[in-house]
């Protein structure tokens, strides 16, 4: 399969040369496509002790640490054989089954799990080793934002609430709400996308000799959705996505702090499907709402700290009724899209992704301990009976934006490929979706180029948001932060400029030069993508350091960054939406509470209803003490 190809830059030192090179990130990001690639077979040997697997898993989990791993890299497969080596001399776990929740998984769904989970094998492959890496950062992110200063006002009110709900749940509750607030403040929401999973095109007439078209599942396809364009590892590395990837973003970085989170779903309007409402955290058998649309948690009805399911299904005046306005609605006109009755019975989803349902994850889970320690495995099935003791919970479902987003990356995959283009243009025609495969095409490749590209064109960009997503922020020792990456990924205007006008200045200062022979015309076409991936990658710099200096409380600093150089640069920042919002926190912080007004009440984003929220309830009295 032919992939698309784009060139490696990077600004010349005095010591190096930078080198051009074609590779696809998406493979060397989030792993490779032949997704069963197996690692290497590891043989019994009779010399082989218990001694030696643990020494194998030890050398495999310090390879796993590699900032640089890839699906595609020499280390994963070495990381695979050491795995294998180490569970081939552990006994299985008896009487383990595969979840009963996933025989209510889609069609579709269902054969993603069979060929992804692969849930009773003991074998790793290299698929295994993305997973691992994946749920690494995933630790690692949590482990440092639990360690952040918890938001002054929700402090307040859970040292009021301790004695009601038990220090352990108290405690717990200030960690789930770190972990939302960083989530929203770090991944910019976008539009929900429309829906075309369970589209079904027109039947012809009755009278028509033509039999109806078949229906087709629209992240195999490559169309784009709700809930699945991003991957876990993506929506960390790209810090943007809906609500529905925001939510399930939270309740994965909870479960390695060891907290459960359902997706609630209220009931569809003119739709069999349950439509996805807001995030609920379970502590003591309580459920405390928090809405990443709104980018608030769901507050009591005096507006302070985060409101029980319990509490909503029988206090109508938190979410209205069609004749009583509800806490959350702005006015007659702009209400919020859940009212009390819809509460009254909603399903739970829960994340189900495939490896956290395998046997070998979970052998693996119990097996590291201390700081070794990852949560690889979860039980659907103790989760779902714990949900329905509840009396508001319907039914219990597994999510299935996991294995959506699979499909979805291998069908994006062979349209950005194009191989056997002509082929998949006539299925696409004939299934009859909206739009044109044209169309579809070119929104892929925007896609490609906006997210994959830009960490191509600079790789200060990639090293310096892997080291803000450890929480390593600046400078320590001889080991740079974020912020100095992300300087080093601000190319000058000027130079930008120089770079696609002057030849002489590509070649001296990038490496970028045209050989001899070469088609000028797709070379020009090669500069002006690299030019592209140069101003995003500084505009992705901009943005982010403006957020590293707020999660290392340097709010002065960070008010520069995002007011200034991200809202106050010449061209349009596509952070434009993150921005604003994390203006208005760091203006709360300073004590510029009528600035963060102004900044919140200005928004239009699809976050604008819970900044409406959140700029009215910050002059509004309440029962606590300001």
């Amino acid at each position: 399969m032919s992939s698309p190809t784009v060139t490696v830059l990077r600004k010349r030192h005095p010591c190096c040369c930078w080198q051009a090179g074609l590779v696809l990130l998406l493979s060397q990001l989030l792993g490779c496509e032949s997704a069963q690639r197996s690692a290497p077979t590891v043989k019994q040997r009779t010399t082989t002790t218990q001694d030696a697997s643990t020494r194998e898993l030890k050398n495999a989990l310090e390879l796993l640490q590699d900032p640089n791993l890839t699906g595609q890299s020499p280390t994963a497969g070495k990381i695979a054989y050491g795995l294998n080596a180490w569970i081939s001399k552990q006994p299985p776990i008896p009487n383990w089954q595969t979840p009963e929740l996933t025989k209510t998984l889609p069609t579709e769904v269902q054969r993603v799990f069979r060929q992804r989970t692969r849930s009773t094998s003991q074998d790793f492959n290299i698929e295994d080793v993305v997973f691992l890496r994946e749920t690494l950062w995933l630790r690692d992110v949590s482990s440092w934002i639990v360690k952040q200063q918890l938001d002054p006002k929700f402090e307040r009110w859970l040292g009021d609430v301790r004695e009601k709900l038990g220090d352990t749940t108290t405690s717990k509750l200030g960690i789930a709400h770190r972990l939302f607030d960083w989530t929203v403040r770090n991944i910019q929401l976008d539009p929900i996308s429309p829906d075309f999973r369970d589209f079904v095109p027109k039947t012809p007439a009755d009278n028509s000799d033509q039999p109806a078209r078949p229906q087709h599942y629209a992240p195999r396809f490559g169309i784009p959705g709700p809930g699945y364009r991003f991957s876990a590892e993506q929506l960390l590395l790209y810090g943007h996505g809906d609500f529905w990837q925001r939510s399930w973003l939270f309740m994965l970085l909870a479960r390695q702090q060891g907290i459960q989170v359902a997706m609630l779903s209220a009931p569809g309007i003119a739709s069999k499907k349950p439509l996805p409402w807001c995030t609920a955290v379970l502590l003591d058998e309580r459920l405390f709402l928090f809405d990443t649309r709104l980018g608030l948690p769901i507050p009591e009805e005096n507006r302070r700290g985060v409101v029980e399911l319990t509490e909503v299904v029988r206090n109508p005046r938190i979410l209205g009724t069609t004749e009583l306005p509800g806490l959350l609605d702005l006015n007659p006109q702009k209400r919020y899209p859940v009212r009390h009755a819809d509460a009254q019975k909603v399903t739970a989803f829960i994340d189900g992704s495939p490896h956290y349902l395998s046997r070998r994850m979970q052998q693996l889970q119990e097996t590291l301990t201390g700081d070794q320690r990852i949560v690889l495995a979860t039980s659907t099935t103790d989760l779902a009976n714990r949900l329905t003791r509840h009396k508001a919970i319907d039914q219990v479902q597994i999510w299935p934006i996991a294995y959506d987003t699979i499909l979805y990356r291998l069908g994006r995959a062979k349209t950005l490929s194009r191989d056997d283009r002509a082929l998949r243009k006539n299925a696409y025609q004939a299934m009859g979706w909206p739009g044109d495969y044209d169309t579809l095409e070119k929104l892929l490749l925007r896609d490609y180029e906006f997210h994959d590209v830009v960490f191509q064109f600079s790789t200060s960009l990639a090293s310096g948001r892997k080291q803000h997503l450890r929480g390593k922020f600046f400078k320590h020792e001889d080991e740079p932060g974020a912020a100095n990456y992300y300087l080093q990924a601000r190319v000058s205007d000027r130079d930008l400029n120089n770079f696609l006008k002057d030849p002489r200045f590509r070649a001296r200062q990038f490496g970028f030069g045209q050989r001899a022979g070469k088609d000028k015309n797709r070379d020009q076409a090669g500069v002006e993508l690299a030019h592209r991936g140069m101003q995003r990658a500084k505009q992705n710099a901009t943005y982010w350091i403006g957020l590293a200096n707020y999660d290392a409380g340097r709010f002065e600093v960070a008010l520069d960054w995002l007011e200034n150089r991200t809202l106050g640069a010449r061209e349009e920042s596509p952070w434009k939406v993150g921005a604003r919002y994390n203006l208005g926190r760091t203006l709360e912080i300073l004590g510029r509470v009528a600035d963060a007004r102004r900044v919140y009440f200005g928004d239009d984003s699809a976050q604008s209803h819970g900044n409406t929220l959140r700029a009215r309830w910050l002059t509004m009295p309440s029962t606590e003490n300001p």
